[in-house]
C-alpha cells in the first residue's frame, strides 16, 4: 500500500512540474520572441513552425555576426522576409 501512495504522489508531483514549465514549443516561442526584434522586425511568432522556432533559436545563439543573423533567420522565416520575397513578391 506504501508504494501505491508514493507512486501516487510522485506522478502527480511530475504533472504539476510540467505544467508550471509550459508545453515546449510556448517556452521557445517566448525565448523567440525575446529575441528576434533585435534583428527581424514584425515578425508574428504564433504564426510559426516547430521547426522555424528551432532553427530560429539557434540562429539567434549560434556564433554568427549579426548580419548574418538577420539573414539565416530571414532565410528561415521564408515568405517576405527571404530575399526570394523581396524580389519576386
Amino acid at each position: 500500500m506504501p508504494r501505491l501512495s508514493i507512486t501516487a504522489a510522485l506522478i502527480a508531483a511530475l504533472a504539476s512540474a510540467a505544467q508550471a514549465d509550459g508545453p515546449p514549443k510556448n517556452q521557445l516561442q517566448a525565448a523567440v520572441a525575446r529575441d528576434l526584434p533585435a534583428y527581424v522586425q514584425g515578425v508574428d511568432v504564433t504564426t510559426l513552425s516547430q521547426h522555424q522556432l528551432a532553427s530560429i533559436y539557434s540562429i539567434l545563439h549560434g556564433g554568427h555576426s549579426g548580419s548574418e543573423k538577420q539573414a539565416l533567420i530571414r532565410s528561415a522565416i521564408g515568405g517576405r522576409y527571404s530575399l526570394r520575397g523581396l524580389l519576386f513578391n
